[in-house]
């Protein structure tokens, strides 16, 4: 195995295959004895002169299997997920998979493997319904560890200790996928061993196919994959809607067979039909030169535009364009006016039909700004290279392995396609579209509704789709708190547009449900909504892992407040995702009155009372200026806690974004006070202590969830309340003491 690694590392192909190298043994690339790997069945003989018309002999695999690899059929390999749960193997979140397909994941003991691949440990994907083998080589460690009872109070709500098994990888070598397939077969060729008379293929038959991945994305192969898919999917599917109508054209587009001297034009039809592509990209650094639409050129853009001043990215859209047979072309950058004049006010809601009516999304995953083009060559190095199995006396079987197009396990989240996977717009853009192609650096994938196919996989060979897995149009509420979340991860260029990004996806929400949105959740679900926070990052430092924006963009109850990962693991309640819910579920008692639309503000009633807080700060040892892993954990540690009752112990909790206690006047209303640190305020480094409210929100048998709330600094008669946090481990009991009052706690 190490070898196989090291030759998809280092070895530059050569030769008329597209990348072929020097064929390698089986031998030397399977980690169990080759003499074990195949052998001739025992009840069957080879004929001493095999005529063309004699069957061929059978040639079935030793039943003598490897321990460690299962001979890389997951049939002989225990099934990967958890039967009890009836969780889903990683084969059937990322293919369409029969129900009796066998998948396996498999992660030896390192004293087994780790010897042998230079101090890292390789992990065989296996799966019996016609994928290829996958096997991905790691360089780390695998380290069982225990969550102390108070981490899991912390984090779960009940105090057993939990044990669980972690990988961990050396960042300076990242992980090396690749995947292990059979070449289909060129008509009319007839191997060697066919022609002796012996059947092989038996050996592999648990080997999936694959394709040669053409060497330019732009070349006439890349077009037919495209052009195949589009057709099928408007054929066959329902992913656009009514696909026998043709979509009106948004207020501009680009056209890209016109009657001007480049052939190019920005066009404001009116109720015009016709099939136009959507660019989805990254924007990449803004400057006095990048190439877009203002107020200044908007009447020579509608004269005419020259190709060659196009930059890369659009030019090779306008060229896939017009093979496509496609003549208009939306590009946000150039069909929305920028700057100050209120045009991306009015097309901003309008994301939603004009992503979802396109014919086609281009999505430029492979580069990272409008100077990086999609209509690239291919990395030789990536292979596919021959391995060959060598069986005397019977001929030789040929299999092909090549780095893997994409990431395992990622498919299911959302995939991993570079700079693109990272962005809050586009993540809105993909949810919308009836069909996206993806220009990654190794080959295209297609993506509709129903499904996605990767190039250079066989035609049986079809992948799940990531928005198949969010019905827009008959989405529950836990899978809309699964969306914020993923929505979170991806990072934006200005904070103030965050809920703009979610807009369109919110209202294609509403045509289904008839819900009411209200800053970033929606007016029928808003108590579910409030259990948000922070996501616990693993940092060690126990500072928050969110930031403050550096303006007021959302009222401090919503997850727009905030910028960075949340998680709404305390109150899903889908059995999946929370199975904790089933057995011990959660019963709100927080109401929410007067909300103001325009502000954000909200009145809660319910039960609450005075809490304290104290936060320790502690050097952080760890901390290193030389090391980036090192200085990500920050110079201090910090620890919250607060304390509710005099008969209960102090419990953590994680705040929302950087907390500090207000001191000075104490005429001032929100003197003693913990509050949100603002935008670009240090974090302390000295421990403090301060005063706040603990707004009850849902209770379970033993434990409950609990707002934590801070004085508004904004509101000086002191009339007001801030979020600063989320406890979820508060003793259900204390909410039975004398010292609780029911009352409106007015948040902002």
């Amino acid at each position: 195995m190490k070898k196989l690694f090291r030759k998809l590392k280092d070895k530059k192909p050569t030769g008329n295959d597209q990348g072929l190298s020097e064929t390698t043994s089986l031998r030397e690339a399977l980690p169990s004895p080759a003499k074990d790997i195949a052998q001739p069945a025992p009840t069957q003989t080879a004929p001493s002169q095999p005529t063309a018309t004699a069957p061929p002999v059978e040639v079935l695999p030793s039943s003598n299997i490897c321990q460690i690899c299962f001979h890389l059929d997951a049939t002989h390999a225990p099934r990967d997920g958890n039967l009890n749960a009836k969780d889903p193997s990683w084969a059937e979140l990322e293919y369409h998979l029969p129900p009796d397909s066998h998948a396996a994941k498999l992660v030896p003991k390192s004293e087994d493997l780790i010897n042998s691949a230079n101090s890292g440990y390789h992990s065989p994907y296996l799966s019996s319904a016609g994928v290829p083998v996958v096997v991905r080589l790691e360089f780390g460690s695998l380290v069982t560890t225990h969550m102390s009872r108070e981490e899991a109070l912390r984090t779960y709500g009940f105090d057993v200790p939990v044990k669980w098994t972690v990988t961990v990888l050396d960042p300076e070598k990242p992980g090396v996928d690749v995947e292990i397939y059979r070449p289909l077969a060129t008509p009319g060729k007839e191997t060697a061993a066919a022609s002796a008379g012996f059947d092989l293929s038996s050996l592999v038959r648990h080997v999936g196919f694959g394709e040669e991945i053409p060497q330019n994305a732009g070349d006439d192969n890349s077009l037919k994959f495209i052009n195949q898919h589009v057709d099928q999917c408007i054929t066959s599917h329902n992913c656009g809607g009514n696909n026998k109508v043709l979509p009106i054209l948004p207020d501009r587009v680009i056209w890209v067979r016109a009657n001007t001297p480049g052939r190019i034009q920005l066009v404001e039809p009116s109720g015009l039909r016709a099939n136009y592509i959507a660019l989805s990209y990254c924007w990449g650094p803004v400057s006095p030169d990048t190439y877009l639409t203002d107020a200044k050129n908007l009447e020579s853009r509608k004269v005419g535009i020259n190709y060659d001043e196009l930059p890369p990215l659009l030019r090779d859209v306008v060229t896939c364009a017009r093979a496509l047979g496609i003549e208009y072309l939306w590009v946000d950058r150039l069909c929305i006016v920028q700057g100050d004049g209120g045009d991306f006010s009015t097309q901003a809601p309008k994301m939603g039909d004009i992503y979802g009516n396109a014919t086609l999304t281009i999505a430029a995953a492979s580069g990272e700004s409008e100077n990086d083009g999609i209509l690239l060559e291919r990395d030789s190095k990536a292979g596919p290279f021959s391995l060959d199995l060598e069986l005397k006396g019977m001929g030789k079987l040929t299999l092909k392995v090549r780095r893997r197009t994409h990431k395992i396990g990622t498919e299911n989240v959302g995939g991993d396609y570079g700079r693109v996977s990272t962005r809050a717009w586009i993540w809105q853009e993909r949810l919308l579209s009836s069909r996206t192609v993806f220009f990654t650096p190794r080959a295209l994938k297609f993506e509709c509704h129903q499904h996605s196919v990767w190039q250079g996989y066989a035609p049986s060979v079809v992948g799940n789709s990531w928005s198949t897995h969010v019905d827009l149009a008959s989405s529950s509420h836990n899978a809309w708190l699964r969306l914020l979340t993923e929505f979170m991860k991806r990072n934006i260029t200005h904070p103030s547009d965050r809920l703009p990004a979610i807009e369109s996806v919110m209202k294609r929400i509403v045509r289904s449900t008839g819900w009411n949105p209200f800053w970033g959740v929606f007016e029928e679900k808003l108590v579910e909504s409030l259990g948000w926070s922070a996501a616990d990052l693993k940092t060690s430092s126990g500072q928050a892992s969110c930031r403050m924006n550096p303006a007021h963009h959302a009222p401090t109850w919503s997850w727009a407040s905030v910028d960075g990962e949340i998680t709404f693991l305390h109150v899903l309640t889908d059995q999946h995702y929370a199975p904790l819910h089933q057995v011990d579920p959660l019963t709100y008692e927080l109401q929410c009155r007067d909300l103001n639309r325009t502000s954000g503000a909200m009145t809660m009633v319910g039960r609450y009372l005075i809490g304290g807080i104290r936060c320790t700060v502690e050097p952080n040892e760890s901390y290193s200026e030389e090391s980036e892993v090192a200085r990500k954990m920050g110079k201090y540690r910090y620890t919250h806690k607060v304390r509710v009752s005099g008969q209960h112990p102090d419990f953590l909790f994680n705040p929302d974004v950087p907390l500090m206690s207000v001191e000075g006047d104490t005429n001032q209303p929100y003197s003693g006070s913990v509050v949100r640190a603002p935008y670009g305020v240090d974090s302390p480094t000295e421990e403090w202590t301060g005063n706040c409210l603990v707004l009850l929100l849902a209770r379970r048998n033993k434990r409950s969830l609990a707002l934590l709330l801070g004085a508004s600094l904004r509101d000086i008669n002191g009339a007001a309340w801030e979020r600063i946090g989320l406890s979820s481990s508060i003793d259900v009991s204390v909410w039975d003491e004398e010292h609780v009052k029911t009352g409106s706690i007015r948040v902002v």
